[in-house]
C-alpha cells in the first residue's frame, strides 16, 4: 500500500487469500497509505478480470503485467506508460495459474546478487518505480 501510494499507483486489488490490507500491523506499516489508497478486496480473480474487460470495452486498453522471476521480459523493456494492472503473487508460490494466464506479459527484475528474487513488496515497488520513471520520461518528451 505504501509503495502504491508513494509511487503514484491508483489503487490496489486484493484477490483470494492474500494478506489483509486492513490488518492492524499492515495499517501501521502503511503509515496512512491504506487510508489514502483505494482498495478493493475480491473473492477471486474473476471480478478483477471482468473489470479489465469492461475497461477495455470502454476504450481503455488496460494491460495486465505479472511479476515473475521467470518472466520473459526485463522490467525496463515493458512499456508501462499506459493503463497497467500489475500482478504480484504471494511470497511462497507467486501468482496463481489463473493470473499467469491472464497476463499480457510476465516481467522480471534482473538479479545480480545471490538472491533469485525480491519479496513481493519490494518487487512491486521496483515495478512501480519503473512505471513512474517511464511515465515521467514520456511526459518530458511530450512537453
Amino acid at each position: 500500500m505504501r509503495s502504491v501510494d508513494a509511487l503514484g499507483g491508483h489503487g490496489v486489488i486484493v484477490t483470494g487469500h492474500a494478506a489483509d490490507p486492513y490488518d492492524p500491523q499492515a495499517l501501521r506499516a502503511s503509515t496512512g497509505s491504506t487510508i489514502m489508497t483505494p482498495t478493493v478486496r475480491l473473492p477471486s480473480i474473476r471480478p478483477a478480470l471482468d473489470w479489465v474487460e469492461e475497461m477495455r470495452a470502454n476504450g481503455v486498453n488496460v494491460q495486465i503485467v505479472g511479476t515473475d522471476e521467470d518472466g520473459t521480459q526485463d522490467v525496463w523493456d515493458v512499456d508501462l506508460t499506459g493503463p497497467t494492472l500489475i500482478v504480484t503473487g504471494n511470497e511462497h508460490s507467486g501468482m496463481s495459474a489463473a493470473w499467469k494466464e491472464a497476463c499480457n506479459v510476465l516481467t522480471r527484475i534482473p538479479m545480480t546478487g545471490h538472491a533469485s528474487s525480491l519479496n513481493a513488496a519490494n518487487a512491486t515497488a521496483a515495478i512501480l518505480y519503473e512505471a513512474t520513471r517511464q511515465r515521467h520520461t514520456a511526459g518530458s518528451r511530450r512537453a
